[in-house]
Order: structure tokens, then sequence, then C-alpha cells
């Protein structure tokens, strides 16, 4: 009804103006760029309400046009999230597949689809679909490039939750000859070279991780700890007591102090034959620092001077009376230098102190020496049980 009462009102101004024109005979004269345009006012005005009117309908059409895009764009959204709101929930509840499904729905109307592609590859791989989970990658590179160092992260995590190591330290590379001073990648290098127990890899990235703030300077001191004591280990268990020398050698003198590496070390020395030099680094490192460990392994390097190295561990006595590691390398002590009695009662003292499986065995060898067969199974019976932790 509008649109005809509008029809009509154009033509009855179009016969107006017609028979306006017919009685007029004015004229209009225009002059543009060296053009004359000359034409009646009749004409004139007809042509300018035309004009008007098919630019006025023009701009109503257009804006019609926009509207309706953005009712479809505000609609795509709403799917989009919709989506990956369900995709989340199904995710949470450990649904992996429908969460893959609702994530790739999610891309295919969102407007950052990179963001649910992502989203789909975790969910893929936690469905045991790793061949889906690099396609979903690869989507979501296609969709935007510029966030590849995001990308390949998320790669590089699902690899290693997979226990891809290889695969992660190749995207990790990558990832660094892309760009060099990259915490993140520099943090999951550390945590690759450490699952693949390289070492000296780890220890030569450590110094560049230091920089980013990603660890505290105990965190550090673990981890450098942590590869120094597995260099030590692997030079023993490869039975190198060159290389063994070698590796202890390298570590820095303020790290080289702490307790724990001085008893990898240590510990390791006691595979080949020679341990005098040990007594005084053990002497010095328990002066410094009272350490059980290191007390116990003092009773096991063997030094030129038997009687001197029990003098010195029997000094401790005074401010370690009831320690059971003391007392058992107490009795070590004395059985190397044929002090039997003593040597009984030291251990004796340290199990009473703390039973442990160590000082029984030492002290069944005692009985064992001294011919107390009985008294020796006895002493082997109570240690099996404590090593087994049976009662």
């Amino acid at each position: 009804m509008k649109l005809l009462l509008l029809s009509l009102l154009a033509l009855l101004g179009a016969v107006l103006l017609a028979g306006l024109a017919g009685r007029d005979n004015g004229l209009v004269v225009m002059s543009i760029a060296g053009w004359r345009l000359q034409t009646s006012a009749g004409f004139f005005v007809i042509a300018l309400l035309l004009g008007f009117g098919l630019l006025y309908f023009a701009i109503r059409a257009v804006a019609r046009c926009l509207r309706l895009r953005e009712g479809r764009l505000r609609r795509r959204q709403q799917r989009a999230e919709k989506y990956l709101t369900e995709g989340l929930i199904h995710m949470t509840e450990g649904r992996w597949r429908p969460a893959e499904r609702d994530f790739y729905r999610a891309a295919r109307v969102s407007r950052a689809p990179y963001v649910n592609y992502l989203y789909a590859a975790r969910a893929a791989q936690e469905a045991g679909a790793v061949a889906r989970r690099d396609d979903y990658l690869r989507l979501a590179f296609k969709n935007r490039p510029e966030a590849g160092m995001a990308i390949g992260l998320t790669q590089a995590r699902l690899q290693l939750s997979q226990r891809q190591t290889e695969q992660a330290l190749a995207t990790l590379k990558d990832l660094q000859r892309q760009q060099p001073g990259q915490p993140q990648v520099r943090q999951l290098l550390l945590q690759t070279y450490t699952d693949l127990k390289d070492w000296r890899a780890v220890l030569a990235l450590l110094p560049a991780i230091g920089k980013t703030g990603l660890y505290s300077p105990e965190q550090m001191q673990a981890r450098q700890l942590e590869a120094h004591a597995a260099l030590l280990k692997e030079a023993g268990e490869a039975d190198d007591r060159a290389r063994l020398d070698r590796v202890w050698a390298g570590i820095a003198g303020k790290l080289k102090q702490h307790p724990y590496l001085t008893e990898v070390y240590v510990a390791e020395r006691l595979r080949f034959a020679d341990t005098a030099d040990c007594e005084q680094l053990l002497r010095r490192a328990i002066k410094r620092r009272w350490d059980a460990a290191l007390v116990r392994l003092y009773g096991l390097v063997e030094a030129p001077d038997a009687a001197r190295q029990l003098a010195t561990a029997e000094a401790l006595l005074q401010a370690r009376a009831r320690d059971a590691a003391l007392l058992l390398t107490l009795g070590r002590l004395s059985k190397r230098n044929r002090l039997w009695g003593k040597a009984g009662a030291y251990l004796q003292e340290s199990i009473e102190a703390q039973p442990n499986p160590e000082a029984y065995y030492e002290l069944a060898r005692l009985h064992e020496h001294n011919g107390a067969p009985e008294q020796a199974a006895g002493c082997y019976e109570q240690g099996l049980k404590l090593a087994t932790g049976l009662r």
C-alpha cells in the first residue's frame, strides 16, 4: 500500500512538472571544463529530481545489503561461539572426539579460525589421532602464517606430551632459526634436551635460559646439578676413569663444592681402585657443610694413613655423638684398622641410633670374622628385612 501511494505521488508530481515545463520556456545553461550544456528549466528540474530519487534508492539498497551482510556475519559468529563453547565443555569433560568436531565446525565459521584449529589439534591428539592433529596444525598455519611462532610452539608442546621427542626437537630448532631469542623456544628446548638426556646440550643452553628470567637461581642450580651429576654417572658406568675426571674438572669451582656433586663424584670413583685423593676431598667438604651422605662415603674411601683417617672421623663425634651415618663410618674405619671390638661397638651404636641395612651387613661380616655365624645370620636377617621393607 505504501509503495502504491508513493508511486501515485511520483506520477502526480511528474504530471505537474510536465505541465509547468510546457508553460515555462526558461533555459538553464551550464559550462563545465569547456563544455557548454543548455536545456530547458523544466527538463533540468525533472532530471534533478529523478537523479535525487535514484541516488536515494541506491543508498537505501546499499544500506540494506550491508545490514543483511552484518546479520549474516553476526549469525555466523554466534554459531562459531556456540561451537567453541561446546567444544571447550567437551574438552573439559574429556570427550575428545566431540570436542574435535565442534572446534572444527567453529573454525569453518569463525573470524579467527586458527585458534579453533589449535584447539582441534589438541583434542585430536588426546583422542589418539596424531595424523589429524598435524592436519589441523597445517590448516592453522595456512589460515594465519604470521602466527607461525604460536602454532609452532603449540606443535612442539603436543609432540613432547606425545613423547615424540625427536620431532619436537626438529620443530624447536626450526623455530629457533626463525627467532633465536624467543624465551619459550629455549624453555621447551631445555625440556627436550633433558628428555633426550643430552646433558651437554642442556649445559650449553642454561646460560641463555638464565637471562630470560623464566627460572629462579635455585631452579637454575638444580638444572646444573642434574646435568653435571648425569655426566659423572655416565662416565662411571662406562668405566672410563679419565672421562670421569675430565667431567669433574670441567665443573665450575663454586658448583663443584655442592655436597650432591661431591657425593656423586666420589660414589663413581669408588668403582676404581685408587680413592686416596677422595679422602681429602670429602674431609674438606664435610668441614664446609655437614652432610650424612658424604660422611657415609668417608668410611668407604681408603686413605694412605688409615689410623689418621679414623682419628679425623672420631674428632667429629664431639658434635655428632649419636649420628647413625658417622657411627657406621667409624665402624668401617675401625675394621680397616683391625680394631674389632671398637668396630663392633660403633656398629651397634649406629643400629641403635637408626637401624639401617648397611650397619647390619658390616656387623654381620664382623661376626663372621670373629667366628660367630649365628649372630652373623641374625644380622643378615635383620638387614634384609630392613632393605626389603618386611616386618
